[in-house]
């Protein structure tokens, strides 16, 4: 049965967001898909592996466990990839293949130079696979750049996507990349923008990255955070000011129950009240009525904000709505037919 192997040209990529986007396609189409990441710098609890397996395949049974990638990140150069690995990678993958329609492998990134020895070079040549390469857009980008990242794979390269152009390069990226790929006889699958779902973090997320107090909403950790807020003293309105932006987190100085209030006047994914300041009667019952989380935290608002700045850059893929989500941009900007005709 077909095996389709997915790998990126670097880390965060979104190669997991598309494998957990394609298997939950190919899962309700009534395919059996069997998924695989053969190597992990957390090869005893990878996070994407339970993630899929929890809320993705859960019918599909236990993945096999990956095998530790050495080095930093997964593009190390040597990966860890012995013979002796190689061999069990490819025994897993042949077995999976028997009894599944489909299994997905998810490769390591490649290497920053890569070539015939890059592990993710390797293993797609061992384990007989389609290769599908997401590239990372970035505004050096260009036709040759991609190119050069698609050589190594020679003929198993079936197409290759672009994720996470911003936004006002959109036309440059279809314009400029798309005709150099398929020039060269290769299939050029579309181009992913930005989005703020993909890119956004958990209120749960948010509380443990600043080593917040809960003052209530535990049970809302899993809520998704698209926009941060920062409430001062403004020139707008606080409906106007706080009404600009959907699936917020607002941060707000912990003794000013007034901006809270104002806050809570429009629709918000959570409180952050900075200074070490629980919140007065008031706001409780506010945030109470309207089932908005309080946390408080000991930062004050900018050292906050900014300690929010680094969480966002570590955002991942594992929540059900961003499933979803890539689902709904692949529909809208990739060629989904050619897709499904690779993993046939």
């Amino acid at each position: 049965m077909p095996v389709l192997y997915i790998t990126s040209d670097r880390p965060r990529s979104g190669k997991t967001a598309l494998v957990a986007a394609l298997a939950s396609r190919m899962r309700e189409a009534g395919r059996r898909v069997a998924y695989f990441k053969p190597l992990s710098s957390s090869a005893g609890a990878d996070p994407d592996v339970e993630f899929l397996s929890a809320n993705v395949l859960p019918q599909a049974g236990p993945a096999p466990a990956p095998l530790p990638l050495s080095g930093q990140g997964d593009s190390a150069p040597d990966g860890g990839l012995g013979d002796e690995g190689l061999d069990r990678i490819t025994s897993a993958v042949r077995e999976l293949a028997g009894s599944t329609d489909l299994t997905i492998v998810e490769g390591p990134s490649l290497s920053v130079t890569p070539g015939d020895g890059d592990p993710a070079v390797r293993l797609a040549q061992a384990v007989d696979a389609d290769v599908l390469l997401v590239v990372r857009y970035e505004k050096e980008l260009g036709g040759d750049g991609v190119l050069a990242l698609c050589e190594p794979f020679g003929q198993r390269l079936a197409g290759v996507l672009v994720n996470l152009v911003t936004r006002y390069k959109e036309r440059e990226a279809l314009h400029d990349i798309a005709p150099a790929v398929r020039a060269r006889g290769i299939e050029f699958l579309g181009a992913i923008p930005e989005d703020r779902t993909m890119l956004s973090v958990t209120v749960g997320q948010i509380a443990e990255h600043l080593g917040g107090r809960w003052v209530m909403g535990r049970e809302r950790s899993r809520d998704l955070v698209e926009n941060l807020l920062i409430g001062g003293n403004i020139m707008d309105s606080g409906d106007t000011y706080f009404g600009r932006k959907e699936s917020k987190a607002v941060i707000v100085r912990g003794d000013r129950p007034d901006i809270q209030m104002a806050a809570l006047s429009r629709p918000a994914t959570c409180l952050v009240l900075t200074g070490g300041h629980e919140p007065i009667q008031y706001v409780y019952h506010e945030a109470g009525q309207r089932e908005v989380p309080l946390l408080v935290v000991d930062q004050d608002t900018l050292s906050a904000a900014q300690a929010l700045d680094t969480l966002l850059e570590r955002s991942t893929c594992h929540h059900t709505r961003k499933v979803e989500r890539f689902r709904e941009l692949l529909d809208q900007r990739v060629d989904v037919a050619s897709i499904k005709a690779i993993s046939v």
